[in-house]
């Protein structure tokens, strides 16, 4: 997954006026409360952690994948949530470890093939829309020598548009089917 002779490589979505992603900003809160590492320096082998978060409700998930030393791992979070506007404090968590039904090798085979590591952030996409109301999907990517943070709003709205938003959405899918997410 990580290409030892490139130097290290961090994207980070960011707003015209310069201003950090707010997802990308919840999430790091987030993450700080749940006693997760830190992903911005890379990771040793492979880690993918999708955020889903949902405007309105205060229902979160987290699925986090995990290759290291040739063993994969995955972990999903329901997290309650209490927004203020600006914040969201984690209320209560369930933490499941598990397994995908066709097994990690074919599971891992779709969630690269659907390009989970590559994909561009949905403001690099001409024309994608965006909201306030509804879900947005985040996920990070961590290996030896990347970080990446990118998100999409209802993939599903925009699955017949862009190919990006379809990959996006059999990622979710493929969670549900394989993990029951």
């Amino acid at each position: 997954f990580a290409d030892t002779t490139k130097p290290f490589k961090k994207d980070i979505p960011t707003y015209q006026n310069g201003g950090v992603d707010i997802f990308y900003e919840l999430a790091k809160a987030k993450q700080k409360q749940l006693g997760l590492d830190n992903l911005e320096n890379g990771f040793d082998n492979l880690q993918i952690r999708v955020w889903y978060d949902f405007a309105l409700v205060r229902e979160r998930k987290l699925v986090v994948i995990v290759n290291k030393d040739t063993t994969w791992t995955a972990t999903v979070y329901n997290l309650q949530v209490d927004w203020d506007g600006r914040t969201e404090t984690i209320l209560s968590k369930q933490v499941k470890q598990v397994t995908p039904k066709s097994g990690w090798a074919d599971f891992a085979k779709k969630l690269l093939d659907l390009k989970v590591l590559t994909l561009p952030n949905q403001f690099d996409i001409p024309n994608y829309g965006g909201g306030n109301d509804g879900r947005t999907y985040n996920v990070e990517v961590a290996t030896k020598n990347q970080y990446r943070f990118y998100g999409y709003w209802e993939p599903q709205a925009y699955r017949d548009k862009f190919w990006q938003a379809k990959n996006m959405a059999y990622i979710l899918s493929l969670f549900e089917q394989e993990l029951g997410v």
